[in-house]
């Protein structure tokens, strides 16, 4: 229970730390209008903001999928084998949220950087307006390629053709996108820009006061203060975890105590057959303590190993976190499993190592 909930703690504030890109954006700017976007960025350079980048967005929603309405797929539920109810509930609800959500489309000619096509090619059908679908959010549709989306652009439908699926690195906290469509095809759509920028710190809010000023529609959301919260959380978290298992431990060395106790009586009666047959009392001792250790060690295997394999799946299946073993973490446990139960098993016979074989011979006639 301690190695689970060490290992989950230091996955969560390693994902904050190491995954977290140095060059991230630290701001996004919100529905920014196409004629505004010059004097915004112009404004953004000016006060010493870096990695400046925007795009434009086009709302919209899916109307059908291969000719057949959205509305007909987001109510048919989707067949799930026995025992698996609950994950066919959940995907089906996963499903109906990709249907009926509102989409936002972009338009690039080149991939941004985290983007990687899996399957098909950007732009390589003239015949047809493309769109490129990241491979998840494809799979909940339930399209691939060749699949045709129609998308209803405040009244006005627009058919696209899937020519491409892409793996998006999230993580980089770059402006990315489930639907990136063809240029030339929303060009002419109603539309904004959403932009991102590494702002210096500290003046975020002069610059936020800036654009509130010049450009009151405009919405600057600040990602730093928002990762800082996050950040603040997973202390606490990290806190939460460290005291529930530092309880857990004081509880389980006292019922490691106890138990090792409890067999005090015939630890005396080994110690005294032993010393009749010859041994020292550091002889004894020694004996003892091998066999302790070895006891902590096969405990410590059985719990390393299996807190390895819970905290695991809890890091892989319901975090959705990259696994990292950290052997130093599992070591330090097994060898802390090993060391308890020694001084454990020690403790709990000292007595018996102090007294006289004929004391507990007599002890154990009475």
């Amino acid at each position: 229970v301690v190695l689970v909930a060490a290992l989950v703690e230091r996955h969560l504030t390693a994902s904050l730390d190491a995954e977290l890109p140095k060059g991230a954006p630290s701001a996004f700017l919100v529905d920014v209008q196409p004629d505004q976007w010059q004097r915004v960025e112009a404004l953004l350079r000016r006060e010493g903001a870096t990695a400046v980048e925007s795009v434009p967005v086009v709302m919209a929603r899916l109307a059908r999928l291969d000719g057949e309405p959205v509305e007909a797929l987001a109510a048919r539920p989707r067949p799930s084998r026995r025992g698996e109810r609950r994950e066919g509930e959940r995907r089906q609800g996963e499903r109906r949220w990709a249907l009926t959500r509102e989409q936002r489309l972009t338009y690039v000619r080149e991939l941004p950087e985290g983007n990687k096509l899996v399957a098909g090619k950007l732009w390589s059908d003239p015949h047809a307006a493309e769109v490129s679908l990241e491979q998840d959010f494809a799979r909940e549709l339930g399209v691939g390629l060749g699949s045709h989306l129609t998308f209803d652009v405040q009244g006005v439908p627009v058919e696209v053709k899937v020519t491409s699926l892409r793996a998006v690195d999230w993580r980089s906290f770059r402006i990315n996108f489930f639907v990136v469509v063809e240029p030339g095809v929303l060009d002419e759509a109603p539309q904004s820009r959403l932009a991102a920028a590494r702002l210096p710190a500290g003046r975020e809010g002069h610059i936020q006061d800036l654009l509130a000023q010049r450009f009151p529609n405009v919405t600057l959301i600040d990602v730093r203060q928002v990762l800082e919260k996050i950040a603040s959380v997973f202390r606490r978290l990290g806190l939460g975890v460290r005291f529930l298992g530092g309880f857990t431990a004081i509880a389980g060395i006292a019922i490691l105590f106890g138990a090792v106790a409890a067999s005090a009586v015939r630890r005396a009666r080994e110690v005294a057959l032993l010393k009749t047959l010859g041994f020292t009392r550091r002889g004894v001792a020694a004996l003892f303590a091998v066999e302790h250790a070895l006891t902590g060690l096969v405990a410590g295997v059985l719990g390393v190993g299996a807190g390895a394999v819970i905290a695991r799946q809890v890091v892989v299946d319901q975090l959705e976190l990259e696994w990292h073993a950290f052997p130093g973490t599992l070591s330090l446990a097994l060898l802390t499993a090993v060391a308890l139960t020694l001084a454990a098993g020690l403790a709990a016979s000292a007595r018996a190592l102090r007294q006289r074989p004929i004391e507990a011979l007599r002890e154990e006639r009475e």
